[in-house]
């Protein structure tokens, strides 16, 4: 199937080329979001900066993950990072909003994490979900009992 749509696409010119191309990219966008269970809209595209802090992590060593925050709505995100999450991990993240410079920090629990890139270190999509104090409270409450 593949052969015949490619020598299909050999008597077409450039420009036909490139608007099936781009045609093609959008249609591979939409799949992929799909298969990833993205919703869709309701979420502004942006592109910042910021980092993370891992609470299950918080337990054995301090460390901030850089990520890039890609999607954002009134109650979550989507980032990318290198590092592991896990499903339901209560993460704390912080960033700069961009036109004013004021420093944000959220509390969200992951609800969604895909792996995006294997390696030895992996790289995650994670949907994220803001949570309230309590949670977090409640979470650190558990660890703290945890074993006793």
């Amino acid at each position: 199937m593949t052969e015949e749509i490619m020598a299909s696409l050999e008597s077409l010119s450039t420009e036909e080329l490139i608007k099936i191309r781009k045609d093609l990219d959008q249609l591979i966008k939409k799949k992929f979001d799909k298969d990833l269970g993205k919703r869709q809209g309701h979420r502004a595209k942006v592109k910042i900066t910021g980092n993370v802090e891992i609470e299950r992590e918080k337990e054995f060593f301090y460390k901030l993950h850089k990520i890039t925050i890609t999607e954002m709505s009134v109650n979550g995100l989507v980032f990318s990072i290198k590092g592991t999450v896990i499903d339901g991990d209560l993460l704390q993240v912080s960033f700069r909003v961009p036109s004013t410079g004021e420093k944000k920090i959220i509390d969200c629990q992951a609800v969604r994490v895909v792996e995006t890139k294997p390696g030895t270190i992996p790289e995650f999509e994670v949907a994220a979900m803001a949570v309230s104090q309590d949670e977090v409270k409640k979470y650190k409450d558990m660890l703290r009992k945890r074993g006793k």
